[in-house]
C-alpha cells in the first residue's frame, strides 16, 4: 500500500530498526482503516482532529518537561504565513463554518492565494499577502477550534522571533510527536484514495474555494 507520509514521519522512520519501522507502518495502516470506515466530510475531519489533540495531550503527560518549552501562543502567527496542506474533509469543515456565518475568510487573500499550488508559492511573499485567509488582524486564528491537523501538529520550542525567517541560517526548534504524524499521514493517505490531490497536497485556499463552490 502507498502511504502519503509527512516529512516528519519519514524522518522518524529513517531512525528506526526494520522491525520498529514495520510496526509503525502497521499502526499507520490501522489508523487509516479507522478513518476510511467513517463517512467522508466535516464530521470525519472533527474526528481526526480529536485524535490529533489526544495525541498531543498524551505527549504532554509523558513529556511535561518537553511540552513546557513550547513557545507558541495566540498572536504568534509566523507559521500562519506559510503553505498549509489540508484534506478534503478539512476543507469541507471550514466551508461549513463559512456557510454558517461563523467563519469569515479574507476574500482578497483567498482570491490571491487560490492559484498558489505548492509550498514554493509562498516563498518570498509579503506577510500581508501570504497570511492564512483565516488569520485575524490581531494575529489570532479565527477558526482555531477547527484548524487543520497540520496546524495542530506544529509546536515551536525556540524563540518565536526566530520564526520570522530573516536569517536562513537560524535553526527553529520544533517539538516532534511521531504518534501525531502517524495520524496525519493516515488522514492524508485516505484523502488521496478518494479524490487524489495535487502532487504537493491540497492547499488550504484552493481546497476551501473549491469546497465553497460545491452544492
Amino acid at each position: 500500500m502507498e502511504y502519503r507520509r509527512t516529512r516528519t514521519l519519514d524522518s522518524f522512520l529513517s531512525l528506526l530498526t526494520p522491525a520498529e519501522k514495520d510496526n509503525a507502518l502497521q499502526t499507520l495502516a490501522r489508523e487509516a482503516q479507522q478513518i476510511r470506515a467513517l463517512p467522508a466530510g466535516a464530521s470525519r475531519a472533527r474526528w481526526v482532529h480529536a485524535k490529533v489533540d489526544a495525541a498531543q495531550a498524551r505527549l504532554a503527560t509523558l513529556k511535561p518537561e518537553l511540552m513546557a518549552q513550547v513557545r507558541c501562543g495566540k498572536g504568534c502567527a509566523h507559521c500562519c504565513c506559510l503553505w498549509v496542506g489540508i484534506t478534503r474533509d478539512e476543507a469541507e469543515l471550514l466551508a461549513e463554518r463559512v456557510r454558517e456565518g461563523t467563519a469569515h475568510p479574507d476574500p482578497a487573500r483567498l482570491a490571491l492565494q487560490r492559484p498558489w499550488d505548492s509550498p514554493q508559492s509562498y516563498v518570498g511573499k509579503p506577510r500581508a499577502e501570504a497570511a492564512c485567509v483565516f488569520l485575524g488582524p490581531d494575529g489570532a486564528c479565527t477558526v482555531y477550534e477547527d484548524r487543520p491537523s497540520i496546524c495542530r501538529a506544529v509546536l515551536v520550542a525556540s524563540d518565536p522571533e526566530l520564526c520570522r525567517g530573516d536569517n536562513d541560517a537560524v535553526l527553529i526548534t520544533t517539538v516532534l510527536n511521531p504518534s501525531l504524524d502517524v495520524l496525519v499521514s493516515a488522514a492524508l493517505t485516505v484523502d488521496a484514495e478518494g479524490d487524489p490531490p495535487p502532487l504537493h497536497g491540497r492547499t488550504l485556499p484552493s481546497a476551501l474555494a473549491e469546497a465553497l463552490e460545491r452544492p
